[in-house]
């Protein structure tokens, strides 16, 4: 039988620390304005009542409403508020005139109506998604025309107008 001898080697390694060393690094954020529509009410829609011509002249002031708010980070003001582009649509004497088009159909018959709006209340929201924000409200409201419309047959008609917030 035959023995072989092996050698190991020993490594020692220093029992020193590493030295170090640091800086404070400094981070810088700017926060732009922003404002989001309440996402809980993502499609308003305004509901008519059934309009009849023969008693158009009896239509004054609005017929239905929605209301809409708008969220802003604290300290975003609104500058502006817009239907259908306009700024001063705040009654119904300077609505915005939309049309609507029976069954959605473009090229179909059609009817006017009138749309305007009114700034609402303005609250700083205490808690929830919005915690902070500044909450705008506006309500967007719509009436017939007083003038007859008769060349409006019978049917369902659908429209649509932009409402715009500035800030």
């Amino acid at each position: 039988m035959k023995a072989f001898w092996l050698t190991l080697p020993l490594v020692c390694f220093s029992a020193a620390t590493a030295a170090t060393t640091s800086t404070t690094v400094t981070i810088n954020a700017a926060t732009q304005s922003a404002c989001q529509f309440d996402t809980a009410n993502s499609s308003p829609t305004i509901e008519l009542p059934d309009y009849e011509a023969a008693l158009a002249n009896t239509y004054s002031g609005e017929q239905a409403q929605v209301s809409i708010s708008v969220y802003c980070n604290s300290g975003t003001a609104l500058t502006a508020r817009k239907i259908g582009g306009s700024t001063v649509a705040t009654t119904k004497q300077n609505a915005v005139p939309v049309t609507l088009t029976r069954d959605g159909a473009a090229g179909g018959p059609t009817i006017n109506t009138l749309v305007w709006f009114s700034a609402g209340g303005t609250n700083t929201v205490a808690s929830g998604a919005f915690k902070g924000a500044t909450r705008y409200v506006s309500v967007i409201r719509s009436g017939w025309p007083q003038q007859a419309q008769f060349s409006a047959p019978t049917g369902f008609y659908t429209g649509t107008v932009d409402f715009t917030v500035e800030f």
